[in-house]
C-alpha cells in the first residue's frame, strides 16, 4: 500500500495522518513538511497508527520533518507508534529523540498555544 497522507488543522498544530508503507520509494512526507514550514507551519502530530511499514529511509524522513520543525522554531510529536515502529525507535535511540503519545490530546497539549508560540 502507498503512502497517503491526510492533513488536519488545531490552531498551530499541523496533524499528518499517515497510512502505507513510508519507505524509500515515497518521499511525499519530506516534500509536504518542507512545504508547509516554508508556509510558515512549525508544530507537528504525526500519527503512525496506520502505518504498515517503516524503513530506514522512513526513519530518515521522521529525523528530517523533526530537524526542519527544530530549525523553524517548531516540534515534532509522533501518535500512536506501532509495536513495530516502537521497536525500531528504541533500537535506533531515536526514542530519545522523538516524544510519543497514545493519545492525540496528550500530544496537543505538550505543544506551546499559538500565544505562547508568538511570545517566545
Amino acid at each position: 500500500m502507498n503512502l497517503s497522507i491526510e492533513i488536519r488543522k488545531t490552531e498551530n498544530i499541523t496533524i499528518l495522518e499517515l497510512a502505507g508503507r513510508v519507505s524509500v520509494l515515497d518521499t511525499r512526507l519530506r516534500e509536504l513538511v518542507e512545504e508547509l514550514v516554508a508556509c510558515g507551519e512549525r508544530y507537528f502530530i504525526i500519527n503512525l497508527a496506520n502505518v504498515s511499514y517503516l524503513d530506514n529511509s522512513g526513519l530518515g524522513q521522521l529525523c528530517l520533518v523533526y530537524t526542519l520543525a527544530r530549525n523553524h522554531g517548531g516540534d515534532v510529536r509522533l501518535l500512536k507508534p506501532t509495536p513495530r515502529i516502537r521497536k525500531l525507535l528504541n533500537i535506533t535511540k531515536l526514542d530519545s529523540v522523538f516524544k510519543t503519545f497514545e493519545q492525540e490530546a496528550d500530544a496537543i497539549r505538550t505543544i506551546p498555544t499559538l500565544a505562547e508560540a508568538l511570545s517566545a
